[in-house]
C-alpha cells in the first residue's frame, strides 16, 4: 500500500524512526481486571500512542478501523486539543499490524471509538503538552508557570518567546511521564466542539485512498469461491476441466469453504468459477424460508418465553385495563450492504502470513489467520486500510479465514474477490423477528400494562433483545420475554444491532397506545419521560426544531419516534406523503441526539446522514428473504437501498452537554423506521407493522 508521497506504509515508519529524537507518549487505557492481575511489567505497553518527530509532526496511532465515520479524525482532535498541536501538522498512523502485541483487544463496534478513547486520549496529549513546558522551562531557565502551549508551540508568557514542538522533543524525551497532568478545561478547548476537516478527506476525494479491494500486488493472484448455496451445504463433488481451461486459470484447489478459482485477474477467476461443475450437498436447513419463520415466529409469541424484564404484574393490570391493545409486527433479515464487497487479500512467505483486510476485529481476525495458518500470531502481519463500509460485517472473520486457507495452498499473494452475490448471499444477516404486543390504558388514558414478547430467529439473545430492558417510558407493569429459533441462517451485527427491531416496535406501539388514548404522540410520550431526561431532552428539540402542531402542506404530516441506545438518546420527526399508489415520499427529518460533549459536530451530522439513509432504506425498501434454504437477494436490484433523489432533508440538532461523549455511529438509525411508520398512520389513519412497507396496504386508487 503506497501513501501519497509513493512511500510504502513500512518505509515511512522506518523512515520516521531515523529521522532523529523523538518524544514518544503511551496511553494508558485501564485494562479488564483479569487483564491488570495477570499483566507483567514488561506487557503494560501502550495501547495507542502518540509521537512528536524533530520536525513538529503529530503521528498518532489510532486502535481503531475506520469505516468512514470519522473516529480516527475524532480521536485526533481529542488529543491535538490537550496537546495544543498545530492541527495542519498532525497525522494518523495505520492500526498496529501485530495486535497480539496490543495492550488491549482492538475491535471498532457499538459506537464505542470516542467513548473509550475520550479520557485516554485526552491524558495522551495533556502529558506531552506538559514534558513539553518542562523541557522550555529549563532551556529559559524560567517556571513553568511561565509558558504555555499553542499552535505546535511553548510560548514564554511574559516575553512572547517561542519555541516549535520540534525543537524540544530531545530534551523532553529525557523527562518521567507524568502520571496525572492538567487537563484544560471547557472553555480552553480549541478543536473540540467546531466543524473540523476530517484526516482522511483529501484521499477520499482525490482518489489516492486505497481500500482493501483497490490493493495490487507484485504477482498478486485472484481468487473465487465456488461455495455451497444453501446454508450448512457442501461440496459433493466437482469437475475442474471446463475451468482449467479458461485463459488465465492458473489453479483450481478445494477448501473447508469450497472450491477456489485462482487466475491472473478478476474476470478470469469468475469466468473460471462459472466454468465449474459442482454437485452440493443440501444440508439441514434445505427447506427453511422467510415465510416459514413468520409463521412459526407468530405460533411462538403465543407462548410464554424465557423472561427477560419483569416489572409489576401485566396480566392483573391488562385484565382490569379500561382498554386493551394488541398487535403483531413483523421485520426481516437484514444485509449490510457496504458499497465496498468482501474481499480479503493473503500471502504466505517467509514464515510469515500477510494479510491486508477491512476487518473491524483486527485481534480477532489475527487469531483467526494464525489457526488456519498453523503460526503463532505474531507471525501474522495484518494490515487494516481504510474500508468501503462495514456497518458490522466485517465484525465476522469469514472472509479472512479463506483467504488464509487458500495462501497456505499456494506461494503467490492471493486477493480472495467476492462478488456482489457473493457478499449478500454469504452473509451475517440481521435476524428476522415476529413481535407480540399489548398494552393496556386505564380510563383517564395512562398506561398500565406493556407486554412485548418476540420471536427471534438466531442462536444469539444480545440480537435479538439486545440492550431493551423495556421501554422508557413510566409504565407500572412490564413483561419483556422471548424465544430463540436456530434455522442455520447465519445472523450477526447490524448497525444498531437489536435496536433496528426492537425501536422500530416499541415506537411505533407506543404511538397506538397514545391514538387509543386521544393524546397528542408527542405530549403523550414528553409526559412518560420522568426517568428519561436526556432522551425527554432531545424530544423535546426533535419537536421544537422540526414545527411540531404547526401546519403543513397539504398531504403531508408528521411522526415522531425516539430511542436511547449506546449510551445516547436520539428523537427524531419525518415528515411524509403517501401518494395514491401507496408509495411514500420521505421530505423532511428533523434529528436531535443528546450523545454527550460533541468532539466533531460535522461528523454527527454525516453520521446522522448515514444512518438515517440505511434505516430509510430498510423501511422502504430492503429486505433479505431466505427461500429453500438460501439467500433469495443477490444484489441491489432485488435488495434496492434509497437513491440520491429519493434521500431527504436532514437536519441534525445536538443537544448541548458538557458529559463525556457517547456513542453516535447508531444511535440515529432505530428512530426512523417508526417515525416515518407514524407519520404514514397521521396521513393515512393505516398502521404499519412490517418492513418494509407494505406499498399495496396503502394504495387509495385502483
Amino acid at each position: 500500500m503506497r501513501a501519497e508521497n509513493g512511500m510504502t506504509r513500512k518505509e515511512f515508519l522506518r523512515t520516521s524512526a531515523l529521522a532523529g529524537a523523538g518524544l514518544v507518549i503511551g496511553i494508558h487505557i485501564p485494562l479488564p481486571d483479569a487483564w491488570a492481575e495477570s499483566a507483567t511489567a514488561a506487557s503494560l505497553q501502550p495501547s495507542a500512542w502518540l509521537r512528536i518527530d524533530a520536525d513538529g509532526t503529530v503521528s498518532i496511532v489510532i486502535d481503531e478501523t475506520e469505516l468512514g465515520q470519522g473516529s480516527s479524525t475524532a480521536l485526533a482532535m481529542i488529543l491535538a486539543d490537550e496537546l495544543e498541536a498545530d492541527w495542519d501538522r498532525v497525522r494518523l498512523l495505520p492500526i498496529p499490524e501485530n495486535p497480539a502485541g496490543w495492550v488491549r483487544g482492538i475491535s471498532t463496534g457499538g459506537s464505542t471509538s470516542i467513548r473509550d478513547g475520550w479520557e485516554p486520549f485526552r491524558h495522551a496529549g495533556a502529558a506531552a503538552k506538559a514534558m513539553l513546558i518542562t523541557a522550555a522551562a529549563r532551556r529559559w531557565g524560567t517556571a513553568e508557570t511561565e509558558c504555555f502551549a499553542e499552535a505546535g508551540h511553548i510560548v514564554h508568557r511574559r516575553t512572547g518567546r517561542r519555541i516549535p514542538f520540534g525543537d524540544l522533543v530531545e530534551d523532553a524525551a529525557q523527562l518521567p511521564v507524568p502520571e496525572q497532568p492538567p487537563l484544560k478545561s471547557d472553555a480552553e478547548f480549541r478543536l473540540i466542539g467546531r466543524p473540523i476537516r476530517r484526516l482522511d478527506l483529501r484521499g477520499k476525494v482525490d482518489g489516492s485512498t486505497i481500500y482493501p479491494s483497490d490493493l495490487d500486488l507484485p504477482g498478486m493472484l485472484v481468487a473465487t469461491v465456488a461455495r455451497p448455496p444453501t446454508f450448512g451445504g457442501s461440496i459433493r463433488s466437482f469437475d475442474a476441466t471446463r475451468a482449467r481451461q479458461v485463459d488465465g486459470v492458473v489453479d483450481i484447489i478445494q477448501i473447508p469453504q469450497g472450491i477456489a478459482v485462482l487466475a491472473r485477474n478478476t474476470w478470469a477467476a469468475i469466468e473460471g468459477r462459472n466454468a465449474l461443475t459442482v454437485e452440493y450437498e443440501a444440508g439441514p436447513h434445505a427447506d427453511a424460508s422467510s415465510e416459514a419463520m413468520y409463521a412459526r415466529g407468530a405460533e411462538l409469541v403465543r407462548q410464554p418465553g424465557r423472561e427477560f424484564v419483569r416489572q409489576g404484574d401485566v396480566d392483573a393490570a391488562l385484565a382490569g385495563a379500561a382498554k386493551r391493545l394488541e398487535a403483531e409486527y413483523r421485520l426481516p433479515f437484514l444485509e449490510h450492504a457496504a458499497m465496498e464487497p468482501n474481499n480479503c487479500t493473503a500471502w504466505l512467505h517467509d514464515g510469515i502470513l500477510e494479510v491486508w483486510s477491512g476487518s473491524q476485529v483486527p485481534t480477532a481476525a489475527q487469531a483467526a489467520a494464525a489457526r488456519v495458518a498453523e503460526l503463532p500470531k505474531e507471525k501474522v502481519v495484518l494490515h487494516v486500510p481504510m474500508v468501503g463500509g462495514g456497518f458490522g460485517r466485517h465484525l465476522q472473520p469469514d472472509d479472512i479465514v479463506e483467504a488464509a486457507e487458500i495462501a497456505k495452498r499456494t506461494s503467490a499473494p492471493v486477493q480472495v474477490f467476492w462478488t456482489r452475490e457473493d457478499t449478500m448471499r454469504h452473509g451475517f444477516y440481521r435476524p428476522l423477528t415476529v413481535h407480540l404486543m399489548r398494552g393496556g390504558l386505564d380510563a383517564a388514558g395512562n398506561p398500565v400494562a406493556w407486554h412485548q414478547r418476540v420471536a427471534g430467529f438466531s442462536p444469539s439473545a444480545g440480537l435479538v433483545v439486545g440492550g431493551r430492558h423495556g421501554p422508557p417510558y413510566n409504565i407500572p407493569n412490564v413483561l419483556y420475554d422471548y424465544h430463540l429459533v436456530d434455522e442455520g441462517v447465519p445472523t450477526g451485527a447490524l448497525r444498531s444491532v437489536a435496536y433496528t427491531h426492537n425501536g422500530f416496535v416499541v415506537e411505533s406501539f407506543i404511538d397506538e397506545l397514545a391514538a387509543a388514548a386521544g393524546q397528542d404522540p408527542y405530549r403523550f410520550r414528553q409526559r412518560l419521560m420522568p426517568r428519561a431526561p436526556k432522551l425527554r431532552a432531545a424530544l423535546d428539540l426533535a419537536a421544537e426544531k422540526a414545527g411540531w402542531g404547526s401546519p403543513l402542506p397539504a398531504g403531508r404530516a408528521r411522526g415522531i419516534a425516539a430511542v436511547s441506545s449506546f449510551s445516547s438518546h436520539c428523537a427524531e420527526v419525518a415528515e411524509v406523503s403517501v401518494a395514491s399508489d401507496g408509495n411514500v415520499t420521505v421530505h423532511r427529518v428533523v434529528c436531535a441526539i443528546h450523545c454527550g460533549r460533541a468532539i466533531n459536530p460535522d461528523s454527527i451530522a454525516a453520521n446522522v446522514d448515514g444512518a438515517i439513509a440505511i434505516a430509510l432504506s430498510a423501511a422502504l425498501k430492503s429486505q433479505l428473504t431466505i427461500r429453500n434454504g438460501a439467500a433469495h437477494e443477490g444484489n441491489f436490484h432485488s435488495y434496492p437501498i434509497i437513491r440520491f433523489d429519493e434521500m431527504p432533508a436532514v437536519e441534525t440538532y445536538i443537544v448541548p452537554s458538557d458529559e463525556p461523549p457517547t456513542g453516535v455511529g447508531e444511535p440515529p438509525l432505530p428512530p426512523l423506521a417508526p417515525a416515518v411508520a407514524n407519520a404514514i398512520f397521521a396521513a393515512t389513519g393505516k398502521r404499519i407493522r412490517t418492513l418494509p412497507f407494505p406499498t399495496a396496504e396503502l394504495r387509495t386508487s385502483a
